[in-house]
């Protein structure tokens, strides 16, 4: 009788374990999507803002494309994982003051602060997405949605990287031309 009792304390206890466990990951995927949602935005917006101050930049036009085009197509999914786990998304709230950074700047220092903003962003999100891949390790809809996210942040890494060392080193520095004035 003492070994039944013991043994229905532990399941008792393991399924509020369990229980336990399963609502920590609902959260942390709740969490994840609340930020991807906030940042696909947050980027497709900085994307239009890059595009219209990138002149005749074509790498800075392209960087402009890419991440409009990826940050679209990961909000998407966002919505979509979102959809699938019952998990209502809160509105976009934009970053003001980072708007505000960016509005008064053109050419060169454009270029900076944009690309600096972005690799903060970018390392930033990174970083969240990585921690989620351990929370969320045992979901495989959450997880195969991260391992196909974080590459693309990652690329878009490198390429923020690229831009800014070679405009520190030929670009708009020494070829503000290249750069709409507004």
């Amino acid at each position: 009788m003492k070994n039944v009792a013991i043994a229905c304390s532990a399941a008792i206890l393991l399924s509020f374990l369990g229980a336990s466990r399963a609502l920590a990951q609902s959260q942390a995927l709740v969490t994840l999507l609340g930020q991807a949602n906030q940042m696909n935005n947050e980027e497709q917006d900085m994307a239009k803002e890059l595009a219209s101050k990138a002149g005749d930049n074509q790498a800075l036009t392209t960087m402009a494309d890419t991440m409009r085009d990826d940050h679209k197509a990961n909000q998407a999914a966002v919505e979509a994982l979102a959809s699938k786990k019952n998990i209502t998304l809160k509105s976009y709230e934009k970053n003001q003051a980072a708007q505000d950074q960016l509005d008064g700047l053109k050419g060169a220092n454009f270029n900076k602060a944009f690309l600096d903003m972005d690799i903060k962003d970018h390392e930033k999100a990174i970083a969240s997405f990585r921690q989620a891949k351990t929370a969320l390790g045992d979901d495989p809809d959450s997880r195969v949605y991260i391992d196909q996210t974080i590459p693309v942040l990652e690329a878009h890494l490198k390429m923020a990287e690229n831009l800014r060392h070679d405009d520190e080193r030929f670009g708009s520095h020494q070829n503000a031309n290249n750069n709409k004035a507004d």
